[in-house]
């Protein structure tokens, strides 16, 4: 393994603690969490009986941007050369790996966009994951990029998300990963029996990436701390906000956590 995919040496007396303190603080804050959920039902009901009557002039502009949204995705899907230039590009940054966080789009009116977010378990805003930097993917991304930021991940920003924003999916529960035994139960029989194990694949995009990202739970972010800087519905290239950023997103990522 070359020194730019080299993970540092396990800690686990230092994985054991910070597991051990998130544990702590999942418990204690609780009772916070439950309050939150109830306020935010009341809340749902109380915008319920005020908006449930709906203007026609809603229906049409529904309607406009679903069809806004179709035209663009044919006619990215038309350019003879974007599958081409994926592969390329993702050949030229010699990166494998990608983190993406779905920042825009509260309401998509498009199928074709709702499809492809439902099939990168990016069903809400804030919802990040990460993906292998393959064509295909580009493709996907090039499609649904006005909702999506993007880019290469360091190991660094993959270790603050498994600690701090990090579930998984066992026995059909999203539960909190706060010990090694619960990665050791469900990903031993692949070799991976801790969460430097999970840090490790992911980083290099291993034999075992699949799994590992199924077992994990997407990751659920909270919006910038200082906010968006600039326009979230202009690309980044374009000195905006969303698109591909790729080592920027690290900063973002941090900012978001």
């Amino acid at each position: 393994m070359s020194d730019k995919y080299a993970v540092p040496n396990k800690l686990p007396g230092k994985t054991v603690s910070v597991l051990k303190h998130r544990k702590r603080r999942i418990q204690q804050d609780q009772s916070v969490v439950q309050q939150k959920r109830q306020n935010r039902l009341n809340r749902v009901k109380k915008l319920k009986a005020h908006h449930s009557f709906k203007r026609a002039e809603s229906f049409v502009m529904d309607y406009l941007k679903a069809e806004r949204t179709s035209k663009r995705i044919k006619q990215t899907l038309l350019r003879t050369n974007v599958t081409k230039q994926s592969a390329d590009a993702a050949e030229k940054t010699n990166q494998k790996l990608l983190l993406v966080m779905r920042h825009a789009g509260k309401k998509i009116h498009d199928e074709t966009t709702l499809k492809i977010f439902k099939t990168l378990r990016m069903s809400q805003r804030h919802n990040a994951v990460f993906l292998e930097n393959t064509k295909e993917n580009q493709l996907l991304l090039r499609v649904i990029e006005p909702f999506v930021v993007y880019g290469f991940p360091t190991i660094s920003t993959i270790r603050d998300l498994l600690f701090k924003k990090g579930f998984a999916l066992v026995n059909g529960k999203k539960e909190a990963i706060q010990s090694n035994t619960m990665v050791e139960e469900q990903l031993g029989e692949k070799g991976v029996i801790c969460l430097e194990d999970i840090i490790h694949e992911i980083f290099t995009v291993g034999p075992n990436f699949e799994a590992v990202t199924k077992f994990l739970c997407t990751f659920k972010l909270s919006s910038p701390r200082d906010g968006w800087k600039k326009k979230v519905s202009v690309s980044f290239k374009r000195g905006g906000e969303y698109g591909n950023r790729e080592n920027g997103i690290n900063d973002l990522i941090a900012r978001c956590i």
